[in-house]
């Protein structure tokens, strides 16, 4: 017997890639040593594990809001932005009614449409991946959302929505934008200073991705009170647990390393574009911590693997496309050598 919801019986577990190699850059994960000495600290802490977390998350909010500069009735934190954005389709959005977002971009933006028996448009992308907004204005217009969810830096192309883009696709509609900034350190065009600015705006952040920490799960939505006592609504209390609100709470008081770390991610991608642009490669402009490429040699990622170097592969409509996140100095000088060294075996 099939006890399973409709909704849900087309779809497949979400599987990670459980290759290992030395040099990992297929999941833009940070440098693991960047805030590695919080470890020791969480073990010379007053934490008690037999009480539940301080559902409030108000030392983690006063952070948040050292860093962003928002009150705690405008914050709401969670498990990742993953769990954030399901709560936001759980909040916002009813059985067929309609979620809009970019295509491609992020898988699980779809997969959280199907579980709640919503509709999913993609908004298709023009050549090159760059996104055309007043086509997205279009499609807005013509198929009325219920919620739009934006990832600016586009994951997995890299392409970055400028702040007067986002500005006219937030003014051109009354449907509730998701804009999820995962990657927005790396991007400089962030909305974050003007989003109580609109009444149909949140926005998504993590500490996954510029701060190292996808380890932890956290992340937070900044809106207008009115949308964040609707999220309250839903979320489940102690959803972020005492470890995790700990780490990310003392990561933020120590938010200058995180900026260190970002201009030397923003350099070292400059050197990878360009590293593969001039092995001619089609690679394309990044604003987030990964580079984007197509390859046309065969099994390339398996290549890749046997010199102990693993990047993410897709397939489908992006068959043939690759995504390398970048990675410390010597992880991205072995990656490059590698493929180089795959390119010169083909010559052979």
């Amino acid at each position: 017997m099939n006890r399973e919801k409709e909704s849900i019986r087309s779809l497949e577990p979400y599987v990670t890639n459980p290759t290992v190699c030395s040099v990992k850059l297929d999941a833009n994960e940070g440098d693991k040593d960047l805030y590695r000495d919080l470890l020791k600290k969480l073990g010379e802490s007053d934490i008690t594990l037999n009480y539940y977390p301080d559902d409030s998350y108000s030392e983690l909010k006063k952070e948040i809001n050292n860093y962003v500069g928002y009150e705690p009735k405008n914050i709401t934190v969670g498990n990742g932005s993953s769990e954030l954005l399901d709560l936001c389709v759980k909040t916002f959005v009813d059985k067929d009614e309609t979620i809009l977002s970019l295509d491609p971009t992020f898988s699980m933006y779809s997969i959280y449409a199907q579980v709640f028996s919503a509709k999913y448009i993609g908004a298709k992308a023009e050549e090159d991946f760059k996104v055309n907004v007043d086509s997205i204005i279009k499609d807005i217009k013509e198929n009325n959302p219920k919620l739009i969810i934006l990832c600016n830096p586009n994951n997995p192309t890299g392409s970055v929505l400028t702040k007067e883009e986002v500005r006219k696709i937030v003014k051109s509609t009354d449907a509730l934008i998701a804009l999820d900034e995962a990657y927005m350190e790396f991007g400089d065009e962030s909305l974050i200073d003007e989003v109580m600015d609109y009444d149909n705006l949140l926005i998504v952040k993590t500490v996954s991705k510029a701060f190292s920490l996808a380890g932890i799960r956290m992340g937070y939505i900044v809106a207008n009170e009115d949308i964040i006592t609707s999220i309250e609504k839903v979320r489940a209390p102690y959803n972020l647990n005492s470890l995790s609100t700990y780490i990310a709470t003392e990561a933020l008081r120590q938010k200058e390393r995180m900026f260190d770390y970002v201009k030397k991610i923003k350099e070292e991608r400059e050197k990878i574009y360009k590293a593969l642009v001039y092995l001619g490669v089609k690679a394309y402009k990044s604003g987030a911590n990964f580079v984007f490429f197509k390859s046309d040699i065969d099994n390339l990622q398996k290549k890749l693997v046997d010199k102990d170097v693993l990047i993410r592969k897709f397939s489908g409509k992006l068959d043939g496309y690759y995504r390398v996140s970048v990675g410390t100095k010597e992880q991205n000088e072995k990656f490059l050598e590698a493929f180089k060294e795959v390119m010169y075996d083909l010559e052979i």
